[in-house]
C-alpha cells in the first residue's frame, strides 16, 4: 500500500520547555469585499457597510480627486462611517462605502459635524466632549488625511468671564456664519433647553481672517423666543445685546427655575433667499420638524412665527428626536436636506431603523431651497440594513453543501406590532448571498418576540445539526430549538409548531447570548452563556446529548466580571490558527472582537485574551478597531480558503464580514509516527491505522464534532464515511487516556 503523507499540525509550545503551556498568539483579520449580498434581484453596492440607524451627515473630501465624499456618524453605534463618491460605467456618481479612511479620524462620541471654520477649503471636525465641543482642525496634506486637536472644550467669554461652550450631549448644535462676516459662529441650547444662546465668533473682526475661534455669548438668547417643549414657542422675548433677566413665560418665574435639559436639534440656513439664517428645529418628544424664519437682520435675529410641520409637502414624521442635515447627497452641486432621527436608542422600539433616513432632494438653491421628498432609505437601501442588532449564523439550509447565511433582528415595527424575525439569504456560490427568504419559518408572524439570535448545533444528539435561538418577549427571554427531522447533509426539515423550549435558564435575560460546546471535554455539549452585564457564564451539562440539563457551574467564566461598558458579550468557537485546538471569540456592545486561545486549556477562572487585530489600511498596519456596537459573532469559510473567517452583526441592522489573515501553524513536513491516515485528502472514506486502542474524533474548523470512533483491538483499521460532508478543512483528534497525542488535518475534496 502507498503511503500517503499528511500535514502536521505543528503548535510551537515548547520553547519555554512547557508542553501545556499557553502561549500568546496575535490572532489578526482584515475587511474583504469578496462577498456580495443580492435583494430584491440587486446586488447591494455597500452590502456590508453595517447598517444605519440614527445617523449624522457631513461632506468632507476624503481623497483627492477633487470630489466632496461623506462621513456619517451613527449616534446609536457610536461610530463612523466613510464613503466614497465614485463614478459607474457611464459616469454617474454613487457612495461607496470605504472603511479603510475611518482610521484616519480621531474618537469622536454623541454628535458630529463637519464645517470649514478657517475657510481653507479642508472641513473641521466639531464633535462632543463633556459639556460642550471639542474642535479637531483639518490638516490633511495632498492624500493624507490629519486632524489636528485644537480646542477640547470649545470656549467663550460669558457675563461671568471665560467658559467652556456648553452643549448638552442628546443636542445637534447649529455651527454657521450667523452674521455674514465670514467666521462660523454657534447657537445652541442654554442649560435648560429652552432658549437659543447665539456664540458670536470674532475672528474676523479682531485677526482679519477665521483662523481662530474666538467666541463671545451675544445677549441673553437669541431670536427673541422661548419654547419648553416643541409646538409651544413664545416670541417677542427681549433677547438684547447685554445682560437682562429673562421671565419664564410658563411659571412666572426667573430663569434660575428652569427644567432640565431634555433634547434639541438645530440647523440654520436661509430658507428663503433674504440671507438670514432661518431654523429647522426638532425636539426629543416630537416627531416633527419645525421651521422658523428669521425677519430680522443679520446683526440680530428675530422670530416671530413657527411652523410646526416641515416641509409642507410630505413633513417630516418621525416617532421621536429629528436632526436635520442640509449637504450635497446627489452630487448635482446643491445642498439637500436628510433627517434622521436623533436617539442613542430605539425608545420603545417605535423607530423604524430600516427607513431612518429621509431624503429630500434640493429643486432650488443653496439660499433657497425647494425641498422634494425622495425616499426614506439613503444609503440604507445600499446595504443589508435589517432594522437594529443583527445576529448571524451559518447552516446549509437547502442541502447544496454550502454554508446559507441566516440573520436574526431585533425587531421591524409592522402591522402586528414590533416583531422580530429571521432573514434567510441562501448562498449562490462565488461569495453571494441573496435573499430568499425575510421571515424564514413565519417566525414573526407566529410569534411576537424580539432580538432574536439564531445558533446552529446538534440539540438532541441525532448527529443532525438543528436551528435554535435565543430571543425575548413581553413575558421573558428564553433559549428554544426546532428539531431538524432531515438526514444529515440534507435540506433541512423544519417545523416551528415543534419548537422545543428549553428549561428556563437561571436569570436569562434580553441582551444574553448561547452557545453551545464541549467545554469539559467530557462529550457533552454545555451551555456558555454571555450575559448583557458582561459576564460569561458556563452551565454545565449533567444530562446526556440526548437529554441535556444545563446546570449552573461558574457565574463569572474565566474571571470574567460584570463590565456594561463591554456588556453584551456574544460567543463563538472555531479553531483560528490551524493547532487543531479551538479559540473562544467575543464579541461586545464596545464594538471590539477578543479572541482566548485554545479555549480548553485555559485556566476556567482567569482566561487571558491574545491580542485580535484589524489590517488597518490606511495607516498600513494591525490595531484594534471599533467595528461597531453590540457585536454578534459568527464564523464560517466563506472565501473556501479552508480558513474560517468572521462575520459580525452589529447594532446598526447590518453585516461585517472580516477575512481571516491569522498565521496557520502548519508545515509540510512529515514526521515520525506509527499510524497511517489515508488517503488525503479524500472524497469519502478516510482511514485509520494504529498499533494501539485510542479514540479517534473528527471535528470541523469550528471545533463541533462530526463523528467519532474507538478501536477494539491493535492494529485494527478505523473507517469513516465522509459522504454526508461537506468540502472543506476537517482535523482528526487521535487521543489515548483522554490526552491528545495527534492532531491530523483532513481534505475532504469532491
Amino acid at each position: 500500500m502507498v503511503r500517503v503523507i499528511t500535514l502536521k499540525l505543528v503548535v510551537i509550545l515548547g520553547i519555554l520547555g512547557c508542553s501545556t503551556a499557553i502561549l500568546a498568539q496575535e490572532f489578526n483579520f482584515k475587511y474583504d469585499n469578496g462577498l456580495q449580498i443580492v435583494q430584491n434581484g440587486q446586488v447591494l453596492p455597500n452590502g456590508f457597510a453595517g447598517g444605519l440607524n440614527a445617523p449624522q451627515f457631513s461632506t468632507c473630501k476624503l481623497d483627492n480627486d477633487g470630489v466632496d465624499d461623506l462621513v456619517v456618524f451613527d449616534r446609536t453605534a457610536q461610530k463612523l462611517y466613510t464613503f466614497l463618491a465614485k463614478q459607474d460605467n457611464t459616469g454617474k456618481y454613487f457612495w461607496q462605502y470605504a472603511s479603510m479612511y475611518e482610521n484616519a479620524f480621531p474618537s469622536v462620541s454623541n454628535w458630529f459635524l463637519m464645517r470649514d471654520y478657517d475657510r481653507d477649503g479642508k472641513k473641521d471636525i466639531f464633535t462632543y466632549t463633556p459639556g460642550g465641543i471639542k474642535v479637531f482642525r483639518n490638516v490633511s496634506v495632498n492624500n493624507t488625511l490629519a486632524f489636528q486637536l485644537i480646542a477640547n472644550p470649545l470656549s467663550t467669554t460669558g457675563y461671568s468671564g471665560k467658559q467652556n461652550l456648553y452643549v448638552s450631549s442628546t443636542d445637534i448644535p447649529a455651527i454657521a456664519d450667523v452674521d455674514n462676516d465670514g467666521d462660523d459662529d454657534v447657537v445652541t441650547f442654554d442649560l435648560s433647553g429652552n432658549f437659543t444662546l447665539f456664540h458670536r465668533n470674532f475672528s474676523i473682526e479682531n485677526y482679519k481672517n477665521a483662523n481662530t475661534l474666538e467666541f463671545r455669548r451675544v445677549g441673553d438668547c437669541w431670536g427673541g423666543f422661548f419654547k419648553e417643549h416643541f409646538d409651544d414657542i413664545v416670541f417677542n422675548q427681549p433677547c438684547g445685546d447685554n445682560p437682562v433677566p429673562l421671565e419664564n413665560p410658563f411659571s412666572g418665574t426667573e430663569k434660575t427655575a428652569k427644567i432640565l435639559h431634555a433634547g434639541n436639534s438645530l440647523l440654520l440656513l436661509d430658507l428663503n433667499g433674504d440671507g438670514l439664517k432661518d431654523i429647522l428645529f426638532g425636539h426629543v418628544t416630537k416627531n416633527k420638524v419645525a421651521s422658523l424664519f428669521n425677519t430680522g437682520k443679520s446683526s440680530q435675529a428675530r422670530f416671530t412665527s413657527a411652523n410646526y410641520s416641515f416641509p409642507t409637502t410630505y413633513p417630516v414624521d418621525f416617532s421621536v428626536f429629528p436632526a436635520a442635515y442640509f449637504e450635497d447627497l446627489d452630487f448635482d452641486g446643491i445642498k439637500d436636506l436628510v433627517v434622521a432621527p436623533n436617539g442613542s436608542d430605539n425608545a420603545l422600539q417605535t423607530v423604524d431603523y430600516q427607513n431612518s433616513a429621509w431624503f429630500y432632494k434640493n429643486k432650488g438653491k443653496d439660499d433657497k431651497p425647494d425641498f422634494g421628498f425622495t425616499q426614506k432609505n439613503l444609503l440604507q437601501n445600499t446595504m443589508l440594513d435589517l432594522g437594529e442588532n443583527a445576529s448571524p449564523a451559518f447552516a446549509d439550509i437547502d442541502g447544496d453543501g454550502d454554508q446559507d447565511l441566516l440573520v436574526g433582528n431585533a425587531g421591524i415595527r409592522g402591522d402586528a406590532g414590533y416583531r422580530a424575525s429571521i432573514y434567510l439569504f441562501e448562498n449562490k456560490g462565488n461569495g453571494t448571498f441573496e435573499l430568499s427568504n425575510n421571515d424564514y419559518l413565519n417566525i414573526s408572524k407566529t410569534l411576537q418576540l424580539f432580538d432574536i439570535k439564531p445558533f446552529v448545533t446538534d440539540m438532541n444528539g441525532d448527529g443532525v445539526d438543528d436551528l435554535g435561538f435565543l430571543s425575548n418577549s413581553f413575558v421573558d427571554a428564553n433559549i428554544r430549538y426546532i428539531p431538524n427531522k432531515a438526514a444529515k447533509g440534507k435540506a433541512f426539515n423544519l417545523t416551528l409548531s415543534e419548537s422545543v423550549v428549553l428549561p428556563q435558564v437561571q436569570y436569562l435575560a434580553n441582551g444574553d447570548f448561547p452557545l453551545f460546546f464541549d467545554l469539559n471535554k467530557d462529550g457533552l455539549k454545555d451551555l456558555i452563556l454571555g450575559k448583557g452585564s458582561g459576564r460569561i457564564e458556563y452551565h454545565k451539562n449533567t444530562g446526556t446529548a440526548q437529554r441535556p440539563i444545563y446546570t449552573l457551574e461558574n457565574e463569572q467564566l474565566g474571571g470574567i466580571v460584570a463590565d456594561y461598558t463591554v456588556g453584551n458579550v456574544s460567543l463563538a468557537t472555531a479553531d483560528l490558527n490551524g493547532d487543531g485546538k479551538n479559540e473562544l471569540i467575543t464579541g461586545g456592545r464596545n464594538g471590539y472582537v477578543k479572541v482566548y486561545k485554545n479555549i480548553t486549556e485555559q485556566n476556567l477562572n482567569k482566561f487571558v485574551a491574545d491580542s485580535t487585530n484589524i489590517f488597518d489600511e490606511y495607516n498600513k498596519k494591525y490595531s484594534q478597531q471599533n467595528l461597531g456596537g453590540m457585536l454578534s459573532v459568527a464564523v464560517a469559510d466563506l472565501n473556501n480558503d479552508f480558513i474560517p473567517d468572521l462575520m459580525l452583526g452589529v447594532n446598526t441592522g447590518g453585516l461585517k464580514w472580516l477575512k481571516n489573515t491569522t498565521k496557520f501553524l502548519i508545515t509540510a513536513t512529515e514526521e515520525p509516527k506509527n499510524y497511517l491516515v489515508y488517503p488525503n485528502p479524500t472524497n469519502r472514506y478516510l482511514y485509520i491505522k494504529n498499533p494501539e486502542i485510542a479514540d479517534y474524533e473528527l471535528v470541523d474548523i469550528w471545533g463541533r464534532r462530526i463523528t467519532w470512533q474507538r478501536n477494539q483491538r491493535t492494529n485494527a483499521e478505523v473507517v469513516f464515511d465522509l459522504s454526508a460532508q461537506n468540502e472543506g478543512t476537517y482535523f482528526l483528534k487521535i487521543s489515548k487516556d483522554g490526552n491528545i497525542i495527534q492532531t491530523e488535518k483532513v481534505m475532504v475534496i469532491k
